[in-house]
């Protein structure tokens, strides 16, 4: 599949020369031209790019701008931003805020076409995925720290996927779902395996971490080593280790053990999933559900005054049962649209200690 190229400048003539002489690429990449920030932006929102050739001077949103929006929101995106303006000003602007190339008009067309091409052969040799095991993720972290460079470290296991920010040698921030600071960094280290990239020139968009690096590391390796334990005595499953305090933690344990259990979603009051088991993702729609549960009180009118404090429903032989649970929402699966009364008693026995 063609990889994709946009191109951003209020010049249609340059846009033009430039689209006609990327032509002989296309069986490489397709492009996309744009003449204003907003148009750019609007492609940018419809389809993904992998790289955007970006004049600074636009109309509406300019080009620095977009350029923090394309770091912001589309990280893996390579910028290549070009200029009538040119300064070292304006330079270590774009490079601060993510650009991978810079380029002064007036350029030679075909010197712009070898530019793309090696941005589009950077994006697909640099990087790698991985086991992650021993230190290999810390080592990661200290060679970043060490280097003083701003970057930022994608780390992905399962369905869950968490960043780490790196600029002048710090960590200043760490994000996980909801979870943001040292909280995250230590979910981060404790996962055992899964793929990791690296993003360049992207800054954090909070400073929630002010310690130490070096301390960091050493304790977040200590409490991975911590779950490790527990998980070679058979103390905790790795279905278990989630971003979730230790009460929450073992309800999940409990519930999962029940007989015709399949899967479980924690969601946030603002629907984003703290956490889930069993791939109910694949199975019911946790996103619909949760809105439901939430303006169930606002579409039944004066039926109910409140929130309810359970609902349930079966679909196609298959119960959900929905709690709220302190500040989220407690998703159920059970493969089966009846269950006994002791499973049930049990479930709102561990439900009700869990909200205590």
């Amino acid at each position: 599949m063609p990889k994709q190229v946009l191109i951003v400048d209020d010049e249609e003539t340059l846009t033009w020369s430039l689209s006609k002489t990327l032509s002989r690429d296309r069986e490489t990449y397709e492009v996309s031209t744009a003449n204003d920030g907003q148009s750019a932006l609007s492609l940018l929102k419809a389809r993904s790019f992998d790289v955007v050739v970006l004049d600074i001077r636009l109309p509406g949103i300019d080009g620095l701008d977009l350029l923090v929006r394309i770091r912001q929101d589309m990280p893996a995106t390579k910028v290549i931003i070009m200029t009538a303006y040119g300064s070292s000003e304006i330079k270590e602007k774009a490079k601060a805020r993510g650009s991978l190339y810079y380029i002064e008009k007036p350029f030679d067309l075909d010197h712009m076409r070898s530019l793309i091409l090696k941005a589009l052969r950077e994006d697909s040799d640099k990087g790698f995925k991985g086991s992650i095991s021993g230190l290999q993720l810390p080592d990661l972290i200290q060679m970043n720290c060490l280097s003083q460079i701003t970057t930022a470290l994608y780390v992905t296991k399962d369905n869950r996927e968490g960043v780490i920010y790196f600029d002048d040698g710090r960590i200043p921030h760490a994000q996980v779902g909801s979870l943001e600071g040292e909280e995250a960094l230590f979910t981060i280290l404790s996962w055992q395996s899964g793929s990791f990239r690296f993003v360049g020139g992207v800054k954090p968009p909070a400073d929630t971490i002010n310690t130490n690096w070096e301390y960091l590391l050493i304790e977040g390796m200590r409490k991975a080593d911590e779950m490790n334990l527990a998980l070679e005595k058979g103390e905790l499953e790795d279905h278990d280790l989630a971003p979730i305090d230790e009460s929450t933690r073992l309800l999940v344990k409990n519930i999962s053990g029940l007989s015709e259990f399949k899967g479980l979603a924690l969601i946030s009051h603002n629907g984003e999933i703290v956490y889930q088991s069993g791939g109910i993702g694949r199975e019911v729609n946790v996103g619909f559900i949760s809105n439901f549960f939430l303006n169930l009180a606002d579409n039944l009118g004066e039926l109910i005054s409140s929130t309810p404090q359970k609902v349930t429903f079966t679909d196609q032989g298959r119960l959900v049962l929905i709690y709220p649970f302190r500040v989220n929402i407690l998703v159920l699966l059970f493969n089966r649209s009846v269950l006994s009364p002791d499973t049930m008693n049990t479930i709102e026995r561990i439900v009700g200690q869990g909200q205590i």
